[in-house]
C-alpha cells in the first residue's frame, strides 16, 4: 500500500515534497536556511512542514497577466505576458 501525500498533509517526507509543492529539493533547503520553511528530523527521515510551505507560498506576490482588466492593482514588475 502506497501513501499519498498532498498539500493538505501536515508533514510531507522530503523525497515527496517537490512533487507535492512544485518546489525543487534545493529550493526547499534554501527556504529552510532562510527560516521561511520548516523541516524536522524523525529518526532518519526528513519531513517538510506543509503549513510552513503553504504560508510561504501565500506570502508571495500575485502575478498579473497582461491585458487583464483586473490588473490595475498589480505592480508592473509582477506582470507576465
Amino acid at each position: 500500500m502506497s501513501t499519498i501525500y498532498n498539500s493538505h498533509s501536515i508533514m510531507v517526507p522530503l523525497p515527496s515534497a517537490p512533487a507535492v509543492f512544485g518546489l525543487s529539493r534545493s529550493a526547499l533547503y534554501r527556504l529552510v536556511a532562510t527560516g521561511q520553511v520548516r523541516m524536522v528530523k524523525v529518526a532518519s527521515r526528513t519531513l517538510v512542514d506543509a503549513t510552513s510551505v503553504r504560508e510561504y507560498l501565500a506570502s508571495l506576490p500575485t502575478v498579473c497577466v497582461r491585458n487583464d482588466p483586473r490588473r490595475q492593482n498589480c505592480a508592473s514588475k509582477n506582470v507576465v505576458a
